[in-house]
């Protein structure tokens, strides 16, 4: 009898954490905090998308798109906060956190058009914690705020308060560019990081604009008078291209691995002259 009351229990203990580890693992890692507009959430990357809601719980998988005119913020369980803009999307590949100890991995993809993120809890730790990726970039996250806005073949980026790791996507691209508050830095592919440039508050502004009305919305701004010398366009011709990046499921794009094109040098043909005949030795004179 008591030996059949042992096994019991052990069954009920089993259960109880087999069930409590599924909640664990069942968790949402974030809820949206505002929603204007369309904005489709793809639970797990899969269709059929759904319409995201206020409180609506964002999990690991997640895929988050709006449409032209709406937004979405989230805020995460470790409290960053990320902000989508009009036309954009992101994907959740990974999202841990445990506050007992401190400890975060979480890996984020931006598919499209432009987003805003504030980590408020920043790891001093030798590896970061947050990643942020792109199609062309990979932000390892040692700060605070920074706008991240793709292009058809380069990712932008712009710090507020921020410190950043910054490098592309393939690894055998090497460099690595660290950024720190108010700065701009842009990776194109199969290319390193430019070197960052400063920035101003009123070109944080004017992203904020995007942020609001989309990228297309400044799309004919050129250097103007906020830009030095030598400046890239702030906000390069938005022609309504997608960028390379798909939504292929809940996997974040990464683009082929193939070489770079390979620039032939130029060959300049050369003429070989005739060849020189020796003349005849002279004859003595009679």
């Amino acid at each position: 009898m008591l030996k059949r009351n042992f096994m019991l229990v052990s069954l009920l203990l089993t259960c109880l954490l087999v069930w409590g580890g599924q909640a664990a693992l069942a968790a949402p890692v974030g809820n949206f905090l505002q929603v204007e507009g369309n904005v489709d959430l793809l639970k797990g990357g899969k269709v059929p998308a759904v319409p995201a809601k206020v409180q609506g719980a964002v999990d690991v998988g997640d895929v988050v798109r709006t449409k032209s005119d709406s937004r979405a913020e989230i805020k995460f369980v470790d409290d960053s906060v990320l902000t989508i803009a009009p036309e954009s999307g992101i994907t959740i590949e990974e999202y841990m956190y445990d506050a007992s100890i401190s400890e975060r991995k979480a890996v984020v993809g931006v598919l499209r058009g432009l987003v805003h993120t504030a980590v408020e809890k920043v790891n001093a730790g030798a590896e970061p914690d947050f990643i942020m990726k792109t199609h062309t970039a990979v932000l390892g996250v040692r700060g605070t705020r920074w706008y991240t806005k793709l292009l058809p073949t380069a990712t932008d980026i712009y710090t507020e308060k921020a410190k950043l790791e910054v490098r592309n996507i393939l690894p055998e691209i090497l460099g690595v560019q660290i950024m720190g508050n108010y700065q701009y830095c842009r990776v194109e592919m199969y290319q390193p990081p430019t070197v960052p440039i400063n920035i101003t508050k009123e070109n944080l502004d004017l992203l904020e604009k995007q942020m609001i009305f989309g990228i297309g919305s400044l799309s004919d701004l050129g250097p103007g008078p906020l830009a030095g010398p030598n400046w890239p366009p702030l906000f390069p011709k938005y022609l309504g291209e997608r960028s390379q990046v798909e939504y292929l499921g809940s996997g974040f794009y990464v683009p082929p691995r193939i070489a770079p094109p390979t620039i032939v040098p130029h060959v300049v043909e050369t003429v070989t002259p005739p060849p020189v005949r020796p003349s005849p030795p002279a004859q003595p004179l009679p």
